[in-house]
């Protein structure tokens, strides 16, 4: 179906112009591409409809950035770039694994956290994950990835 009215207007984003990094990663829920504008009412990529306020968000603020994880999306943290769309907030620890662990949101709104079999584990307040489990997080939660990277769970 063509698209009508508003959305005809609308351009596909420009996948040749060079992407400024960015402390803060928000994603598409559907086609996680990285949202230049997390307030936008839809996706530059797939042009489908975005959460909009009022629908819970996930945020783990690290040192080195804020990662915001909406309903329904997965987000791999990790040093690899193939692998983890935030591997920035990460390169410059070298013991977090390349695909160390996955955060994400259920249509619930509760958090949930799994380590993916990383070298130096994930944990949750202090407390290792075994390889592969699942653990819910909660507001104020410490993730730690490895021995030194701490971000602090925000979910609204």
């Amino acid at each position: 179906m063509p698209p009508h009215g508003r959305e005809a207007t609308l351009l596909p984003a420009d996948h040749n112009q060079p992407r400024q990094p960015d402390s803060t990663a928000f994603m598409c829920p559907y086609c996680e591409a990285v949202l230049s504008n997390p307030g936008a009412a839809q996706c530059d990529s797939c042009l489908r409809p975005l959460p909009q306020k009022g629908t819970p968000v996930l945020r783990v603020q690290f040192p080195t950035g804020e990662l915001k994880v909406s309903v329904g999306q997965h987000l791999v943290l990790g040093r690899d770039a193939g692998q983890s769309p935030v591997a920035s907030t990460f390169t410059q620890y070298d013991n977090v694994s390349r695909r160390h662990s996955t955060v994400w949101l259920d249509p619930s709104g509760t958090a949930w956290v799994r380590d993916e079999g990383s070298t130096n584990g994930t944990f949750v307040n202090g407390e290792r994950l075994p390889r592969g489990v699942e653990a819910p997080l909660r507001d104020g939660d410490q993730l730690r990835l490895a021995a030194d990277v701490t971000g602090t769970v925000q979910l609204n």
